[in-house]
């Protein structure tokens, strides 16, 4: 009987763990990245002669 337990609470856990991954977080992740960066441009590193671009 608690070897039952103890492996419905370790698929529980497997289970959360693996919707928390692959569900969860991509969902809400894309809401607070902003597309482009602080200077509106989209450049990733933030300077204009750097010559990443």
């Amino acid at each position: 009987m608690l070897q039952t337990i103890l492996v419905l609470i370790t698929f529980c856990f497997a289970t959360g763990f693996i919707l928390k991954k692959f569900v969860w977080n991509p969902i809400f992740e894309n809401k607070n990245n902003p597309t482009k960066s602080l200077d509106g441009e989209g450049i990733k590193c933030g300077k204009k002669d750097c010559g990443c671009h």
